[in-house]
């Protein structure tokens, strides 16, 4: 007589009700899983980058004492090919850590939990690898510059082509010029060294001089000691002037007589 429609209809509800809460629950393990994929992906792409970042920076350091050593242009082509695509793939690299990095960032949604401080380590290793790579790429580009201008007269070096006689001129000017800028900072050296002596030598003989003359002004003796002193001096100066100056004249009225 009863009918069993309502309960049905309460427990369809519930079942509705109920299917929001435990697909909330089931997403959360999926997020963890998908965080745990992000981060192992993510350290095995710093860990590649580790490994490929340590032999780019031995290959920079050494680029110019290989090319020294190299024989023909192919090989020293070669060299710069090779330098060339560990470059490349450490970019390729790079990028693919920064894509794995905003995948993390988008999963977490700014939620300030201990993911987060996970996320910022990982974007900290990837500002040290750029900034590493950026490095070595400066350092690789000057080691370029070096041998090009050792080449001398070489052309086609590292896949560019120079001129081997205006090279070597220019190579020429620089040296002259180096050496001359040498010898200029020596000679300004030595004057400054020669000015700075005597700047002492006349500092010393004004305290010499302001001290005698602090002692004739307390003692009146010493100071008509000092005066005769500086009279005979001066009597001194003009006896030996006119035997010097009588000297000349009797040696030019000999020589003119003769």
């Amino acid at each position: 007589m009863y009918s069993t429609e309502p309960p049905a209809g309460r427990a369809f509800m519930a079942y509705r009700s109920g299917s929001p809460t435990s697909s909330s629950k089931a997403s959360v393990p999926g997020q963890a899983r998908a965080w745990e994929d992000l981060r192992k992906e993510a350290r095995k792409l710093e860990g590649e980058l580790d490994v490929k970042l340590a032999a780019y920076a031995k290959l920079c350091a050494g680029f110019e004492a290989n090319y020294k050593l190299k024989t023909s242009d192919s090989s020293a082509l070669g060299a710069d090919q090779l330098a060339q695509t560990k470059a490349a793939e450490i970019e390729d690299l790079l990028q693919r850590l920064s894509d794995v990095n905003d995948e993390m960032s988008s999963l977490i949604g700014g939620i300030g939990d201990s993911r987060s401080h996970t996320l910022a380590r990982h974007r900290d290793i990837l500002q040290e690898f750029t900034q590493e790579f950026r490095r070595l790429n400066s350092t690789l580009g000057a080691a370029r510059d070096r041998v090009q201008l050792m080449a001398g007269s070489s052309e086609g070096h590292i896949g560019l082509t120079m001129g081997g006689s205006s090279t070597g001129a220019l190579l020429r000017e620089r040296a002259t010029i180096s050496s001359s800028t040498s010898a200029v900072d020596e000679i300004l050296s030595q004057a400054q060294s020669v000015t700075t002596s005597l700047l002492d030598q006349r500092r010393v003989f004004d305290n010499v001089t302001d001290k005698l003359l602090q002692v004739g002004s307390r003692f009146p003796v010493v100071n008509s000691l000092l005066n005769a002193i500086r009279r005979k001096k001066s009597k001194d100066t003009l006896v030996l002037s006119a035997v010097i100056a009588a000297c000349v004249l009797f040696t030019i009225l000999y020589v003119w007589n003769k």
